[in-house]
């Protein structure tokens, strides 16, 4: 229960101020405990950071591999996997946004992520987006979508999802999730010309 605390607390400072104008004190006056307690479960702020980024994740990551085992069409699968990602980075968004923004090396020049820390959330990305490109080429092999570069597809996609949140396209006040995800699916799929 206190870890769970502290990893909630965690997501608010963080979200808030970002990741290097949080201080672990700030974590432990919000979850109201010590500052012992903070580091019996984690050993620095960057592993907190991490453990709550994996966290936040592993529901949503379970639930693109599980729509990527379907026994779906391809072009239904795209449609579940959008509208999973727009739940997940609605539901995330200020953290996600401090994550991209130090892993692009954006933070203060003296304490930005290492080159091997942006390696390691790097690699959540490559996972879920790894996972639309295998979505896109069983497409492709089942003639369902055209010959494309998947890695470029998929990126791309994941590009225009992500602005839309980040942009306030989707959410409460914007347009609803499943609302959003059948228009980006629409205009992934078949894009603006007339048919």
């Amino acid at each position: 229960m206190k870890r769970q605390q502290i990893l909630d607390a965690a997501y608010t400072v963080f979200s808030r101020k970002g990741y290097h104008r949080a201080t672990v004190d700030e974590i432990i006056a919000l979850a109201d405990t010590g500052k012992g307690t903070v580091y019996n479960y984690f050993v620095n702020k960057e592993q907190l950071f991490y453990t709550l980024v994996k966290e936040r994740s592993s529901k949503f990551e379970a639930e693109l591999n599980a729509i990527a085992s379907l026994h779906e069409l391809p072009l239904s699968k795209i449609k579940m996997a959008i509208k999973v990602f727009l739940e997940f980075y609605v539901a995330n968004a200020d953290l996600w946004r401090v994550l991209m923004y130090e892993m692009r090396g954006l933070g203060h020049e003296d304490s930005s992520f290492t080159e091997a820390q942006r390696k390691k959330y790097r690699e959540r990305f490559v996972h879920t987006i790894g996972i639309l490109e295998n979505i896109l080429q069983e497409g492709i092999e089942q003639g369902a979508i055209r010959p494309c570069d998947v890695h470029k597809a998929a990126h791309g996609l994941f590009s225009v999802i992500v602005m839309m949140v980040f942009q306030g396209f989707v959410g409460e006040q914007q347009d609803s999730i499943e609302t959003a995800a059948n228009s980006i699916a629409d205009i992934f799929l078949y894009g603006v010309a007339e048919r």
